[in-house]
């Protein structure tokens, strides 16, 4: 998946997983996110990262 910026100098970076149907004990017949956000400043941030199959 491309990035998405949503606002100036943030992108979220995560991705879609169509395939899981348990996380973390709820039902998720129609997959999850997992939301990944990158920070473009005067230093670089990833927030929170995917699944490492996405990596």
């Amino acid at each position: 998946m491309k990035p998405l910026k949503i606002a100036k100098d943030i992108y979220w970076v995560g991705v879609i997983d169509w395939n899981i149907r348990d996380f973390h004990g709820y039902s998720t017949y129609q997959g999850t996110t997992y939301n990944s956000f990158l920070i473009m400043d005067e230093k670089v941030a990833l927030i929170d990262t995917v699944k490492k199959e996405f990596a």
